[in-house]
């Protein structure tokens, strides 16, 4: 529909810390383009930050039942994305959410804040905020609105054109640079309002740099010179330096609400149901944790009917599963209700160790980042992503250093291995990480390959047992945008879920 792109959330403006939003309809802003005369500033800022995030519409939809099932981390009897099979609720939610949330916050906030010295800073990291939506919709997608998204406040645009994915990439590593330039520690920002860092502009920085790598080595199969050129250039200017610096967003028990753990708050109030829950730990993800002995399995899994969360215990579901094995669900694994599936669970929107990660691809490729070894940011990742794990309290013991060296000396880097041997190794590691960020992960398969999965080819499927390449778009489109979205899937392909978007190369 139209104010998909053009709906207006008001912020109350009666403190500055409430996060209370209503629709505007399409006549107001016509008459009213800015549709708030005096806004609350900080607020909007605020509520822009957990959008980021996402809620649970698209969390739950696009990101546990479909993508994070895709890489084979989830697993659900007859799921949409354990069977690859098309539902439009589901393939729609993160096209839907993200305009008429994130980016309307976003593009609404940019409207009416003067550019101004004294928002520079607040301008600049709405741009990165706007990067982390847009890459994950275009990654998704494909081809989506870019350049002509949010002129609907300002330029009468409600039928905006899709632009090519090279073009959205282009703009995606200009914003992401210039806005880390021009962050000022010197200039006013959003004091406590900022969630992320508390107004940290140093650490805005980094985070844009950190960003700047992920979406550079998207690019590495596709345009691997410019990869390299964004790669290099994101180290240079210093990026995440421990897990003091991961993008970490902390979230309330209650009540429901945007203030709540998009991922978590739907599956416990409305999934888990003691153990019962038709989405499980995947037994790929619960099987490569046993197989290496990680330490991280007390943490990540559980069996909820029980409360057992003793790794020896744990039973992850095949993505191709008929039934439960045994008839009870109860024997397999949940997410860990007292750790990462708490309702107040922080989410862990971009880490230290992703970005190790990164650098230590970048090295095994002879990129210049820095004199470290690929080994050496390969270790520094793996330890990053157990150490991080305390951000979900201490109801479950920590992994302590003498558990790592036994992971890490057990599991050393490939040194002598191939390429190929190495990146999958690094993948592999990072998909662990990714946890919860399936999209992400998903993102990552598909460009890389990794890690090793076996496709489910289920009778029930629409992609003859190939792993999908990318969610159909909002079928609304058909009726709204009808002329812009012909012209984007003639230039792309069919909307199907096995066409593969531009950076998808095999």
């Amino acid at each position: 529909m139209k104010n998909k792109y053009i709906k207006i959330f008001c912020v109350a403006i009666v403190s500055a810390m409430t996060l209370a939003s209503c629709d505007k309809g399409f006549e107001d802003l016509n008459t009213n383009p800015n549709a708030l005369t005096d806004p609350a500033v900080k607020s909007m800022f605020t509520l822009a930050e957990i959008y980021v995030d996402g809620q649970d519409f698209s969390n739950t939809r696009g990101n546990n039942i479909y993508a994070a099932q895709f890489v084979q981390q989830f697993s659900s009897l007859g799921g949409s994305g354990s069977k690859y099979t098309y539902a439009s609720e589901y393939s729609a939610a993160l096209f839907g959410e993200t305009y008429g949330k994130g980016l309307n916050q976003i593009f609404q906030l940019l409207s009416v804040v003067p550019d101004t010295p004294e928002n520079t800073n607040m301008i600049q990291s709405l741009r990165i905020m706007k990067v982390f939506l847009f890459q994950k919709l275009t990654d998704t997608y494909g081809e989506v609105p870019y350049f002509d998204a949010g002129k609907g406040y300002n330029g009468n645009v409600f039928a905006p054109k899709y632009d090519t994915q090279e073009a959205i990439y282009n703009d995606l590593l200009k914003e992401l640079d210039e806005a880390g330039n021009t962050l000022d520690a010197n200039k006013g920002f959003v004091g406590a309002a900022d969630l992320y860092y508390q107004s940290d502009v140093a650490k805005w920085k980094k985070l844009a740099n950190s960003l700047m790598l992920r979406v550079a080595m998207r690019l590495s199969k596709i345009n691997p010179a410019k990869a390299k050129e964004y790669v290099e250039k994101a180290y240079s200017k210093g990026v995440f330096a421990s897990n003091d610096d991961s993008l970490v967003l902390k979230h309330d028990a209650g009540p429901a609400g945007v203030k709540t753990n998009p991922i978590t708050s739907s599956w416990v109030r409305n999934d888990l149901n003691g153990g019962e829950s038709n989405i499980k730990f995947s037994k790929t993800y619960i099987d490569l944790l046993k197989n290496t002995n990680d330490p991280r399995l007390r943490i990540y899994a559980k069996l909820e009917a029980t409360g057992d969360n003793n790794p020896a215990h744990q039973q992850g579901l095949a993505n191709d599963a008929k039934e439960f094995a045994g008839g009870d669900k109860k024997l397999f694994s949940d997410p860990n209700t007292s750790t990462v599936l708490r309702l107040d669970a922080p989410t862990l929107i971009m880490s230290y160790a992703e970005v190790q990660f990164l650098l230590a691809e970048a090295a095994v490729k002879g990129w210049n980042v820095g004199g470290t070894t690929a080994q050496k940011y390969y270790e520094n990742g793996v330890k990053g992503a157990m150490n991080v794990l305390t951000i979900f309290g201490d109801k479950v013991p920590a992994v302590t250093d003498a558990e790592y060296n036994t992971y890490i000396g057990t599991y050393p880097f490939k040194t002598a291995g191939t390429e190929a041997q190495k990146i999958e190794q690094i993948i592999t590691q990072k998909w662990i990480v990714l946890l919860f960020n399936g999209f992400e992960a998903w993102s990552e398969y598909r460009r890389t390959g990794y890690p090793t999965l076996v496709p489910v080819n289920d009778p029930t499927g629409e992609t003859q047992g190939t792993i999908p390449r990318r969610l159909i778009y909002d079928q609304s489109e058909l009726l709204t945008n009808a002329a812009n979205y012909k012209e984007a899937i003639q230039r792309q392909g069919l909307d199907l879920l096995t066409t593969r978007v531009w950076w998808d190369k095999q």
